[in-house]
C-alpha cells in the first residue's frame, strides 16, 4: 500500500516510515500542508497520514480539500493532546480513523491492515464491475430489428462521449434501463460505479436524502453522515428512471446539479465536486409536461442533449423470437434447468401476442415457463392462459407516430383487453401499480368497471 505521511515533526515522520516500511508499504513524506497536497496530487496514495496541527495550514482544511478530488485517498489523522475533538470533527468528515500521539504501533499497524483490506476490496469490486460490463455489452448486442440496429450505433456513439447528458424515451418495460447500463458499459467510465434510481418510488424527503446524502443533525434520524448516490457515482454514471415523477423541488435541486457540477450534502454547507453522467429515462411526453407547467423548462433542456427513443416491443416482432431465446437460456442457466429449445408454435403464440409490458413482460414469462416447467420440452398449453388463448387484437396501423400519451393509453387499453378487464393483472404486465394503473384510467375517461 502507498502511504503519504504529513507531519511538520520529522522524528516522528522517520519513526513511522520505518516502521510501515518494515510492514511492506511504500513510504512518503510532506513536512507542510501544500507539499502534502502537492504529493497527494502526485502520488496518489492510497492512505495519509495526517497531523491535524500543521505551520502552514489547517489540518480540517487539508482534509476538506483531500475530499474534492475524484478519487481521494483514506485519511487517518493524528492528533496531540487535548485534541480529540477536532480528530472527531475530521471523522464527521469522512476520516477513518485518528492516532494520538506519542503514536501506539500497534494501533498503526491495525488500522493501516484494515484501510489495505478495505481497499483491496475496492480495486476487487472495481475489477469485477468491469469484468460484469464486458458480459453485458458481449450479450446483449443481438437484436436484428432495424430501429434496433440504428438505436445501438447511436448508443455505441454516445457512449463515448461520456460527460453529455441522455434522455432514454419508451413505454414502460421496454428496456430503458438495459440501454442505460449499455451507455455505461460502452464508455469509457465502464469501470467505475453504474448508480440507479427510480425516482416514482420515494416520498421527497427520502428522494433528497438518497441523492444527495446528509450530514449528523440534518434531521431528527440523521445521527451520522452519509453519501449520496451522486457521491457514490463519483467518475461513473448516475441513472435516473422515470425523471418525470420528480418534484418541483427535487427538479430545481437537479437543475443546480447539471449547471454547478458539484451538490451539497443535507444539512450541510460545503460544495462537493462531481464528476458524473447523468442518464435519464421516462415513458411520459415531457414536452407536454413543460408546456402544462410540470415539469421545468430549463431543467429539460439540460436532460434531453441526447435523446434515445426505444420502439415497443410490439413494433418489432421479430425481436420477440431472438429475446425470447435469449431469456430462455439465461432463465435455463439460472434456476439449472435442462430444456428442450422453445419450439416455433411455442415462438409463434408469443409473436401473436401484442405484449403490453413490453421486454419486461416478455422476461417474466420466459422465467416463469422455465421454472414451472414439468417436462424437457415446453408447448403451448404451458404459456400463460392471456397468450395461450390471444385473439388477434386490432393491428397498429403500420409505421403510425403517435404520442407518448396516445401510445400509453393504447397499452393500457390492450392490458384491459388481454387480462379480460383484471386491474391487478392489467397493472403487473404494465409494470405500474395498480394505484397508478387507476390514475390513469381516470386520467383517460376509461371505464373503470
Amino acid at each position: 500500500m502507498r502511504i503519504l505521511i504529513i507531519d511538520d515533526e520529522v522524528a516522528i515522520s522517520k519513526i513511522v516510515t520505518k516502521f510501515l516500511e518494515q510492514a511492506q508499504h511504500e513510504v512518503f513524506s510532506a513536512a507542510t500542508a501544500l507539499e502534502g497536497l502537492e504529493k497527494n496530487g502526485i502520488l496518489k496514495p492510497d492512505l495519509i497520514l495526517l497531523d491535524l496541527h500543521l505551520p502552514d495550514m489547517d489540518g480540517i482544511q487539508i482534509l476538506s480539500k483531500l475530499n474534492e478530488a475524484v478519487s481521494p485517498p483514506s485519511v487517518v489523522v493524528i492528533t496531540g493532546e487535548g485534541s480529540v475533538d477536532t480528530a472527531v470533527t475530521a471523522m464527521k468528515m469522512g476520516a477513518e480513523d485518528y492516532l494520538e500521539k506519542p503514536i501506539d504501533m500497534e494501533k498503526l499497524k491495525l488500522v493501516a491492515r484494515k484501510i489495505e483490506v478495505k481497499r483491496g476490496l475496492q480495486r476487487e469490486v472495481a475489477t469485477l464491475r468491469q469484468s460484469q460490463m464486458e458480459m453485458y455489452r458481449k450479450d446483449y448486442l443481438f437484436l436484428s430489428d432495424p430501429e434496433m440496429q440504428k438505436l445501438y450505433a447511436e448508443v455505441e456513439q454516445v457512449a463515448q462521449q461520456d460527460k453529455v447528458t441522455v434522455m432514454i424515451l419508451g413505454e414502460t418495460g421496454t428496456g430503458k434501463e438495459h440501454v442505460a447500463r449499455l451507455i455505461h458499459a460502452l464508455s469509457p467510465r465502464a469501470a467505475r460505479p453504474f448508480v440507479e434510481l427510480h425516482c416514482g418510488s420515494l416520498p421527497e424527503s427520502i428522494l433528497e436524502s438518497e441523492l444527495f446524502g446528509y450530514e449528523p443533525g440534518a434531521f431528527t434520524d440523521a445521527k451520522r453522515q452519509k453519501q449520496g448516490l451522486f457521491e457514490e457515482a463519483q467518475t461513473g454514471t448516475v441513472f435516473l428512471d422515470e425523471i418525470g415523477e420528480l418534484t418541483p423541488s427535487v427538479q430545481m435541486k437537479l437543475l443546480k446539479v447539471l449547471e454547478q457540477k458539484s451538490i451539497r450534502r443535507l444539512g450541510g454547507n460545503r460544495e462537493i465536486p462531481l464528476d458524473v453522467r447523468i442518464v435519464t429515462a421516462t415513458h411520459r411526453d415531457l414536452e407536454k409536461e413543460v408546456k402544462e407547467g410540470r415539469f421545468r423548462a430549463d431543467l429539460y433542456y439540460r436532460l434531453n442533449v441526447i435523446p434515445l427513443s426505444i420502439p415497443a416491443l410490439r413494433q418489432r416482432p421479430d425481436d420477440i423470437a431472438q429475446l425470447a431465446h435469449f431469456f430462455f437460456k439465461e432463465s435455463c442457466r439460472a434456476f439449472n434447468k435442462k430444456l428442450s429449445l422453445l419450439s416455433d408454435d411455442v415462438l409463434a403464440a408469443l409473436k401473436n401476442y401484442s405484449w403490453p409490458g413490453n421486454v419486461r413482460e416478455l422476461k417474466h414469462v420466459i422465467e416463469r415457463l422455465v421454472v414451472t416447467s414439468k417436462s424437457a420440452s415446453l408447448s403451448v398449453r404451458d404459456l400463460p392462459k392471456e397468450i395461450r388463448e390471444m385473439k388477434a387484437l386490432p393491428p397498429e396501423t403500420g409505421k403510425r407516430v403517435l404520442s407518448r400519451d396516445q401510445s400509453e393509453l393504447e397499452n393500457i387499453k390492450r392490458a384491459l383487453i388481454e387480462t379480460k378487464g383484471n386491474k391487478s393483472n392489467a397493472a403487473k404486465l404494465l409494470g405500474i401499480t395498480r394505484k397508478t394503473l387507476f390514475n390513469k384510467i381516470q386520467k383517460y375517461g376509461l371505464k373503470a368497471d
